[in-house]
């Protein structure tokens, strides 16, 4: 056999065995991949599901569960061109019941972006999965063009909005609070959430709150309670916030 024949043989014997191996990952049942999967993660929180349908490249799992908190249905579809990059790219679906947010993201070995998430969630879920201790109440629409994250700097780019429509929070019942949206911003490796409240809302706000991955918090809210606000909402604000000259409020918070 000659030399250049050895490297057609060569060359078409590699191309078989990529696609053998392709048609395997795009083939392996996901419920499979679960199982052994599952046996070596060490995770800080207890992940079940119920059904695994699909397969590595693409499929769904119903009922995933973290800890004792129901999360509903997830959806993946693997985007082999992030590979390229040296990146795990999937485009992403969570539902459950009436909410539901899709995602692109692409995973590195120490970075994370996401671009393109988009969809809605009522507040009271954040109150249940983060055991607040206060009820919530309102929609949360999310529309984030981007999010990047890095081990070493933190966030290094966020860009989008958040609005939170019908806005209520408090105990024993939410009181009404207003409409609220929040344009966000990466600043010194934290997540900045820049807050206006929208017209007519009984609660005034204006500031910013950012959260660093390392823990640490800083919230700054100027805050005043228009006529129409609850009366419980301005004996809280007393428990909580600085009383201005002016009538408002301000509330500083620091900490981790």
């Amino acid at each position: 056999m000659t030399r250049a024949r050895s490297k057609r043989v060569a060359g078409s014997l590699a191309l078989l065995l990529a696609v053998y191996v392709a048609a395997l990952l795009f083939l392996f049942p996901a419920s499979v991949a679960w199982r052994i999967a599952e046996a070596r993660l060490d995770l800080p929180v207890a992940v079940s599901t119920g059904a695994l349908t699909g397969g590595i490249w693409s499929g769904r799992a119903d009922a995933v569960r973290v800890d004792r908190h129901h999360l509903g249905a997830v959806t993946w579809r693997l985007q082999p061109g992030s590979l390229l990059g040296g990146r795990l790219g999937l485009a992403l679906g969570w539902q459950l019941e009436g909410d539901r947010i899709d995602a692109r993201v692409r995973l590195g070995r120490r970075s994370a972006e996401a671009v393109d998430v988009r969809g809605g969630l009522d507040a009271g879920r954040i109150q249940d999965w983060f055991e607040l201790p206060l009820l919530l109440d309102g929609r949360l629409t999310l529309d984030l063009q981007r999010l990047r994250w890095s081990g070493d700097a933190g966030f290094e780019e966020a860009a989008g909005a958040l609005l939170w429509a019908g806005a209520a929070g408090g105990l024993p019942r939410p009181i009404a609070l207003g409409d609220y949206g929040a344009q966000l911003d990466a600043a010194d490796g934290a997540l900045v959430a820049r807050i206006e409240s929208g017209p007519g809302s009984p609660l005034e706000v204006g500031g910013s709150a950012a959260w660093h991955p390392a823990g640490e918090y800083r919230v700054d809210l100027e805050v005043r309670p228009t006529p129409d606000a609850h009366r419980n909402l301005v004996a809280a604000l007393d428990s909580v916030a600085r009383r201005e000259s002016d009538g408002g409020y301000r509330l500083q918070l620091t900490g981790r």
